[in-house]
C-alpha cells in the first residue's frame, strides 16, 4: 500500500505508467462500486469483462519503473478494503506512456502474471 500513497503526490518527473491488472473476488462487486470507481481523481477504472467474479483495474501511476506502477495501482484495491474484502490478481500490465527526453528515453515494458516478465525466462 506504501506504493499506493507514494503515488497520490509523486514526482512529475517520474514516468507516466498505463496500468492494467486483472484479479477475481469471491464476491461479486455492486455495480453502484463499480461505477463509483469511474469518478475516482486518479484515472482509475473497475470493469467487470463477462466472466462472472473476474474484473478489470486500469489506472495511470508515476512511478520509477513497471513494478512501482502496477504496486500503486492494486494499492488502490487495498487502500479500498471496505470495497473489495478479498481478491487476487491474476495477471498484470504496465506500459511507459511518458514523453521522451534525452534522460529518459521511452521504453515499453510489460509486465504479466504478478512481477513475471514473459520475454526473460528465470
Amino acid at each position: 500500500m506504501a506504493c499506493y500513497e507514494e503515488s497520490t503526490d509523486a514526482d512529475p518527473e517520474l514516468s507516466f505508467w498505463e496500468v492494467v491488472a486483472w484479479f477475481t473476488t469471491d464476491r461479486p462487486i455492486p455495480i453502484r462500486t463499480l461505477q463509483d470507481v469511474h469518478h475516482h481523481g486518479r484515472r482509475f477504472a473497475l470493469d467487470q469483462p463477462s466472466t462472472p467474479l473476474v474484473y478489470l483495474l486500469t489506472g495511470h501511476a508515476r512511478a520509477e519503473d513497471s513494478v512501482q506502477a502496477i504496486a500503486g495501482v492494486v494499492g488502490f484495491l487495498l487502500h479500498n478494503r471496505h470495497v473489495v474484502t478479498s481478491f487476487t490478481v491474476t495477471e498484470t500490465r504496465a506500459t511507459r506512456r511518458s514523453v521522451a527526453t534525452p534522460a529518459r528515453p521511452v521504453t515499453t515494458r510489460q509486465t504479466d502474471v504478478w512481477l513475471h516478465d514473459r520475454r526473460h525466462p528465470r
